[in-house]
C-alpha cells in the first residue's frame, strides 16, 4: 500500500468514532434552529398561516420561542462543562422539548397545526441515548401532554372543537417512533461497537505490515508506470545509497539503471537477472519487478503501479557460494588424500631422477615434472583453503597504524626496502571493521600479486596504500596501487573468476579466494585503472558501527 494511503487510513482510523456529547451537540442545533425559524415566524407575520384553526396567541409563541432559543445557547454550557452526567442532560432537554412543542402548538391551535410531530424527532432523538424503558416513558409523557393540552383548550376556549381523534393518533404515532428508534438506536450501538473492534484490528494489521516492511532486508519500493516512487522502506534507503525519498521523486533521478532494467521489464516482462553494478562503494543491486494492478478480465494487466524487490547481490552470491563451498569441500575432503599421494610420490620421484640423470635434457625433463607437480599440489591447496574458508569475525581495526605494521613484515619477507611501500592514509584515525587475519590475508596476496606480475626488478617495484572517506557514501576505503604493467580491458572483466589466470605458473584462485575473503567481511573489491598506468584494486569497508547508532 502506498505511503500516502497509508498515513491516511491511519488518520482515519485514529479518529474517534462520534460520542453521545457531539450528537447531543448537533440535537441541540436542530433545537436552536427550530427556535429561530419560530422566532422568524412571529417577526414576519406568519402566524396565521400555522393556525388553520383561527385560535392563534402570538404573546404565547414568541414568549415560548424565546425561551426555547435561549434554553438552547444555555444547554451549550453545559454540553461544554460536561456537567451533568449526559443522561440527565438528555433528559432535561427532552422534558424542554416536550415543554416547549406542546406550548407552541398551543399558541397555533393545537393539534391541528401539526406542531405535535416535533415531538417525534424529540422522542427519537432520545432514543439514541437512554434505556428503552426511559424512552417509552418519554413517549408516554408526550402523549399525554397532548391529550391534556387539548382538555385545557376545550376549557380555554368555549367555541374551541377538540381533535381527541388526531391527538390520539399523534400519540399512537409517537409510541410507535419511539419502539423503532430504541430498536434502531440498540442496532446502531452494536454496529459501532464491531465497527470500532474491526477498526482496532485492521489498524493493527496495517501497523503490523508497516513495521515488517520496513524491518525486512529487502528493499521493497512501489512505483507508478512512470516512475514516480509511491513508498519504499528504509532498506531500499540503503541499498541505494540514499538519505531519504521524497514524494513525487521519480526512480529515473534516483537510479537511472534500475529506471532502464524497469522500462525493459515493463514493456517485454522478461526478468533480467544480470545485477546492477552501482557507482564505487554501493551494493550490487538485484532487482525483481512484479505488477501490483490487475485487471478483472483474464491474461490482461493494468500496469499502473508495480512493486520492485531490491536484492543486494554480493549476499545472494555469497549465499549461493556457501553452496557451491560446502559441495566442493566434501568432494575436495573425499579426493584431497587420493590426488596429494601420488602427486608427492611423483614430486618425489622427479626429484630423485634429477639428481642421478646427467643428461641435460631429462634433467629439463624432470625440471617440468617437478614444476607441474608444485603447481597441481598449489592447486588442491588452494581448493583445500578455499573450502575450509570461514566468515569472517569483524574487529574494529585502525587502518593507518595496522597497514604500518603489515609493511614491517611484508618487506621483510620480500627483501624490499621501507621506501617501495608508501602508505597515506587520510584522515589517519580511519576506523574499518574486518577480520584482522582475513585482512592480513588479502592484503599479503594483494602485494605479492604486485610482484610477481611486475616483469620487472625487485628494487624497482613501487606499491602506494592510500586511503580516505567516500565523500557520497562516507565509506572508507583504501586502494593498492602498483607500478607494473597493468590490465587490459579485456582480462578485467575475468580476473576474479575462479581458475583464471595469464600465467603458466598461476593457479588462478588468487584473486578469486581474496574477493571472497573479502565479501564474507560484507565488504567490496574493485579493479580500477589507474590514469597513469599500472595496477590499482580499491577495497570497500564497512563503517565501524558506533553503539546506539541505529536507534538515535
Amino acid at each position: 500500500m502506498p505511503k500516502q494511503q497509508v498515513n491516511d487510513l491511519r488518520n482515519k482510523l485514529q479518529q474517534p468514532a462520534p460520542d453521545g456529547w457531539h450528537r447531543l451537540r448537533l440535537f441541540n442545533y436542530l433545537r436552536g434552529t427550530l427556535a429561530l425559524f419560530f422566532i422568524t415566524v412571529y417577526l414576519n407575520g406568519w402566524l396565521l398561516d400555522l393556525t388553520p384553526s383561527g385560535y392563534a396567541n402570538p404573546d404565547l409563541f414568541i414568549t415560548v420561542a424565546l425561551i426555547y432559543f435561549i434554553l438552547s445557547i444555555l444547554f451549550i454550557s453545559g454540553m461544554l462543562r460536561r456537567k451533568p452526567g449526559l443522561d440527565t442532560q438528555v433528559i432535561i432537554h427532552t422534558l424542554v422539548d416536550i415543554s416547549c412543542v406542546v406550548m407552541l402548538m398551543h399558541a397555533t391551535g393545537g393539534v391541528r397545526s401539526g406542531l405535535g410531530m416535533l415531538l417525534i424527532i424529540s422522542i427519537s432523538m432520545t432514543s439514541l441515548f437512554l434505556h428503552k424503558r426511559v424512552t417509552i416513558l418519554f413517549a408516554a409523557i408526550s402523549a399525554l401532554a397532548v391529550i391534556a393540552e387539548q382538555i385545557y383548550s376545550q376549557f380555554i376556549f368555549p367555541d374551541y372543537s377538540p381533535a381527541f381523534s388526531q391527538a390520539g393518533m399523534l400519540g399512537i404515532l409517537i409510541f410507535i417512533t419511539a419502539i423503532l428508534s430504541a430498536y434502531t438506536a440498540k442496532r446502531l450501538k452494536e454496529s459501532e461497537k464491531i465497527a470500532k473492534v474491526a477498526s482496532q484490528e485492521l489498524e493493527s494489521i496495517v501497523q503490523m505490515n508497516e513495521h515488517i516492511i520496513r524491518s525486512m532486508r529487502t528493499g521493497i519500493m512501489v512505483i507508478k508506470n512512470n516512475g514516480v516512487v509511491l513508498m519504499n522502506n528504509n532498506a531500499a534507503l540503503e541499498l541505494l545509497g540514499l538519505t531519504s525519498i521524497e514524494q513525487g521523486d521519480n526512480l529515473k533521478n534516483l537510479s537511472i539503471d534500475l529506471y532502464n532494467r524497469f522500462n525493459d521489464w515493463n514493456n517485454d516482462s522478461i526478468q533480467n537477472h544480470q545485477p546492477i553494478q552501482q557507482k564505487q562503494g554501493l551494493p550490487d543491486l538485484q532487482p525483481g519487478f512484479s505488477h501490483i494492478d490487475q485487471s478483472r478480465i483474464p491474461h490482461e494487466k493494468i500496469k499502473g503501479r508495480t512493486l520492485i524487490f531490491l536484492e543486494d547481490a554480493t549476499q545472494l552470491t555469497q549465499r549461493f557460494q556457501q553452496v557451491k563451498l560446502a559441495s566442493l569441500g566434501r568432494l575436495t575432503a573425499s579426493i584431497a588424500h587420493e590426488i596429494r599421494n601420488p602427486l608427492a610420490a611423483i614430486n618425489h620421484a622427479g626429484q630423485l631422477l634429477g639428481e642421478t640423470s646427467t643428461d641435460a635434457a631429462d634433467k629439463k625433463l624432470t625440471d617440468i615434472i617437478n614444476t607441474q607437480a608444485k603447481r597441481l599440489n598449489g592447486i588442491v591447496e588452494n581448493v583445500l583453503q578455499l573450502s575450509r574458508q570461514q566468515r569472517g569475525k569483524p574487529e574494529t581495526i585502525i587502518i593507518q597504524k595496522w597497514l604500518l605494521q603489515f609493511r614491517e613484515e611484508f618487506i621483510t619477507t620480500h627483501s624490499l626496502a621501507a621506501y617501495q611501500i608508501h602508505i597515506r592514509i587520510e584522515p589517519e584515525d580511519i576506523e574499518v571493521s574486518f577480520d584482522s587475519s582475513q585482512l592480513h590475508q588479502v592484503m599479503w596476496n594483494l602485494c605479492s600479486n604486485a610482484i610477481n606480475h611486475s616483469h620487472m626488478e625487485k628494487s624497482n617495484i613501487m606499491i602506494i596504500i592510500q586511503g580516505k572517506v567516500d565523500a557520497d557514501t562516507r565509506q572508507p576505503y583504501i586502494d593498492i596501487i602498483d607500478n607494473g604493467p597493468g590490465i587490459d580491458k579485456e582480462t578485467q572483466s575475468s580476473i576474479f573468476d575462479p581458475f583464471f589466470t595469464t600465467s603458466s605458473a598461476g593457479t588462478g584462485l588468487g584473486l578469486y579466494i581474496t574477493k571472497e575473503v573479502i565479501e564474507s567481511n560484507r565488504a567490496k573489491i574493485r579493479y580500477i585503472s589507474p590514469p597513469a598506468g599500472g595496477t590499482c584494486f580499491r577495497i570497500y569497508f564497512q563503517q565501524v558501527q558506533k553503539m546506539n547508532s541505529e536507534f538515535n
